[in-house]
C-alpha cells in the first residue's frame, strides 16, 4: 500500500481527491479486498460504520463516480468527521464471508427460517394486523423459503410481487404480506431480502466501508448527514435527500428504499458489531473490537468489564413495562455515553 504521508498536502492532510481517486480505482478493480487507508481509533466520542452500498458504483464512467464521491466527502467534512479508515470489499468476497447476512440479523434469520421460529404472539400479531380468521388456511414462509418451495420464482420476482403488495411491521426487521402462490394462501415475511443479499453478493458489485469518528450527535449524524432511509422524506441537505432531489445531476437512475445508496450504524452499540462484522475478522487490518472507542469508554471511563463489552456485541433484551426491547433498539440515535448508561441502567 502507497505511503499516505508521501500524498499530504502542505497542512499533513490527505486531500479528498487522493481518497475519491483511490476509491474509484477499487471500482475497477477485480481484487476482492482492498484497503485504501488504514483503520486507526480515535478519542472523539461516537465511532460508526459508513457505506457505499453496490448501486453507487452502478455508473456508466469515472466521472459520474467521482461526482457522487466529491458529495459525499464534502458532507464528511461539514458534518466534522473525520474518516479514520476506507476499505473495498467486492460481492463475490461477501457472499463467501456471509457478512451481508450477519449484517441484517434478523431480517435474514426470518428470511431463511420463518416457518420455524416465529412465536405464537407474532402469530396473533400476524393475524390481527392482516385482518386474518383462521391462521391454519396460511402458509407463513419467509422469502429464501419460499423460493426453495417454489422454484419458478426467483429473486426479481419475487422483489417485484413484494413490492407491488402492501406490507405490514410485526417488529424490528420483521414485515408481512399475504399472497396467493399456485393456489396456496401464503403470509410471506421479508419477502424483500432474497433479492437484497443477491444485490450485495453479485461477483460484479462491491461496497465501500469507512470508519468514521466524530463528536457530532448521532441523530444529526444519521438525519441532517445520511437521511430517512426512505429517501423522498430526507432531510433536506442530507445525502439521500440531495439525491433524490438532484437525479439529473448526480446521474441517478433510481434511489428509493430498497437502494438508497448509503448505510450508517444506528446507533453506538449496533456500530460495535458492524464493525466487528465488516473489519473485525479480515486480514491485513489491525482494527478489532478492542480498538473502537466504545470499550476504551466502558472500560476506562465506566469501570465495565470484557464480560459487559461481550453481552453489548450479542444484543440482549429486557422487558420494560411488559415491551420487550433489545439493547441496539434501546440506543438507537443516542450519543456513546449516554448509551453506555443506558446500558448500565437496564441490563447490569
Amino acid at each position: 500500500m502507497e505511503n499516505e504521508k508521501n500524498e499530504s498536502g502542505d497542512d499533513g492532510k490527505i486531500p479528498k481527491e487522493v481518497f475519491i481517486n483511490k476509491i474509484i480505482q477499487s471500482a475497477y478493480s477485480n481484487e476482492k479486498c482492498i484497503l485504501i487507508k488504514d483503520f486507526k481509533n480515535s478519542s472523539q466520542e461516537n465511532e460508526f460504520l459508513f457505506f457505499l452500498k453496490p448501486e453507487c458504483f452502478h455508473f456508466k464512467n469515472k466521472g459520474q463516480l467521482f461526482l457522487l464521491l466529491d458529495l459525499i466527502f464534502r458532507k464528511i467534512e461539514q458534518f466534522n468527521i473525520n474518516i479514520e479508515g476506507i476499505l473495498t470489499l467486492k460481492g463475490d468476497f461477501l457472499r463467501e464471508s456471509k457478512i451481508i447476512e450477519k449484517h441484517y440479523g434478523v431480517i435474514n434469520k426470518l428470511s431463511v427460517n420463518a416457518s420455524k421460529i416465529i412465536s405464537n404472539s407474532d402469530k396473533e400479531k400476524i393475524k390481527e394486523l392482516l385482518k386474518i380468521k383462521d391462521l391454519k388456511e396460511y402458509k407463513i414462509l419467509g422469502g429464501h423459503e419460499l423460493l426453495n418451495k417454489y422454484s419458478s420464482i426467483s429473486e426479481d420476482n419475487l422483489n417485484k410481487l413484494w413490492y407491488g403488495g402492501n406490507a405490514v411491521r410485526i417488529g424490528e426487521g420483521f414485515y408481512a404480506q399475504i399472497h396467493k402462490i399456485n393456489g396456496d394462501n401464503i403470509i410471506l415475511i421479508n419477502g424483500f431480502h432474497p433479492s437484497q443479499i443477491k444485490h450485495y453478493t453479485k461477483t460484479e458489485n462491491k461496497i465501500v466501508l469507512f470508519l468514521l469518528n466524530t463528536d457530532t450527535d448521532w441523530s444529526v449524524i444519521r438525519n441532517d448527514f445520511v437521511g430517512d432511509t426512505f429517501p423522498e422524506n430526507a432531510k433536506r441537505g442530507s445525502i439521500r435527500e440531495v439525491l433524490f432531489r438532484n437525479k439529473d445531476k448526480y446521474h441517478v437512475k433510481k434511489i428509493n428504499v430498497a437502494q438508497n445508496f448509503i448505510h450508517a450504524s444506528s446507533g453506538p452499540f449496533d456500530a460495535l458489531f458492524e464493525i466487528c462484522n465488516f473489519v473485525g475478522n479480515i486480514k491485513n487490518i489491525n482494527y478489532c473490537k478492542y480498538n473502537t472507542n466504545i470499550y476504551y469508554l466502558m472500560k476506562n471511563k465506566y469501570g465495565l468489564s470484557d464480560e459487559d463489552y461481550e453481552i453489548c456485541l450479542c444484543n440482549p433484551s429486557i422487558q420494560i413495562e411488559e415491551i420487550t426491547y433489545d439493547l441496539f433498539s434501546l440506543t438507537k440515535n443516542k450519543n456513546t455515553n449516554e448509551a453506555i448508561q443506558i446500558y448500565i441502567r437496564y441490563f447490569k
